[in-house]
């Protein structure tokens, strides 16, 4: 198959321009993409019209389709396919806009999501940017200070995450636990290290991480603050600005990412999900 790689930015991130993704991807093609996609850690392919089965097939050609968990946001017959839309509601009415906020997809998983592709059905006029923070950059730049302190630091993640300190009881717990988990969440390293290219990665969640391993409640909450914002300096980001057809895979590995509500919010921004199965931070 003809097709470019493009860079999207000084940084980091890949275009790919040329590829029907509606045909059947042979396995050069996929080793190559799937080589920009890790060195790159976002991908963007431009001007695709997918129906469901497309989308599918082509996330099986990069890893393993996982079940959406919240059915109510399933697409109707996949399964594996979840829609993400700006017209839900919270139970008392209003929008329910989720992801405004720095995060890694289920970081709260023993085995959190490889990749996240998301494929832009039907967009705003303008906005709706998804930003991007590259973690493997930030810890190639962190202050040595910085470094220290989270060499070899555990960090638990969790689905409703609290920041409250656990009990006696959870504590006694921890030591009996498997190495991934405690009785108040899922145990990750602060510092992983990518399965496929050896590179080191910042591993945070602001929005899942409910405390660091032998660090009190305010000690942990100044450290996922100080690491954020180290993380998420202009330097770091890419900020995707989404065209109708783009399909953006990125590397929950080496990435965090946040949208941006810089639209008008009576327009429809929908678009379709799929998750990858990934393994075991170490």
């Amino acid at each position: 198959m003809s097709f470019q790689i493009k860079p999207l930015s000084k940084q980091y991130g890949a275009e790919v321009i040329g590829l029907d993704l509606t045909e059947a991807l042979d396995s050069e093609t996929v080793e190559k993409v799937y080589k920009a996609f890790v060195d790159q850690s976002v991908i963007v392919f431009r001007k695709q019209n997918l129906e469901p089965k497309h989308f599918i097939d082509v996330a099986k050609a990069f890893g393993k389709p996982l079940e959406q968990l919240l059915t109510r946001n399933q697409l109707p017959g996949y399964s594996v396919i979840n829609t993400v839309s700006n017209q839900e509601k919270t139970k008392d009415g209003k929008p329910d806009l989720l992801g405004q906020t720095w995060h890694t997809d289920h970081s709260f998983w023993a085995t959190p999501p490889k990749a996240t592709m998301l494929h832009a059905v039907t967009l705003p006029k303008e906005g709706g940017d998804t930003c991007f923070a590259n973690m493997q950059l930030a810890y190639e730049d962190i202050p040595e200070a910085l470094r220290a302190r989270i060499a070899g630091l555990k960090a638990v993640h969790a689905y409703r995450e609290s920041r409250k300190p656990p009990s006696e009881d959870e504590r006694a717990n921890e030591g009996n636990a498997m190495p991934t988990e405690v009785a108040d969440g899922m145990v990750h390293p602060v510092v992983r290290t990518h399965p496929d290219t050896a590179k080191q990665a910042i591993y945070i969640n602001p929005l899942r991480i409910k405390r660091f391993l032998g660090l009190a409640p305010v000690a942990s909450a100044k450290l996922v603050d100080e690491l954020t914002k180290h993380s998420t300096k202009k330097k770091y980001v890419y900020r995707h600005r989404w065209r109708q057809g783009d399909l953006v895979m990125w590397d929950n590995r080496s990435v965090m990412h946040k949208v941006d509500v810089n639209y008008d919010i009576t327009q429809l921004r929908l678009l379709h999900r799929i998750i990858l199965e990934g393994d075991r931070p170490v």
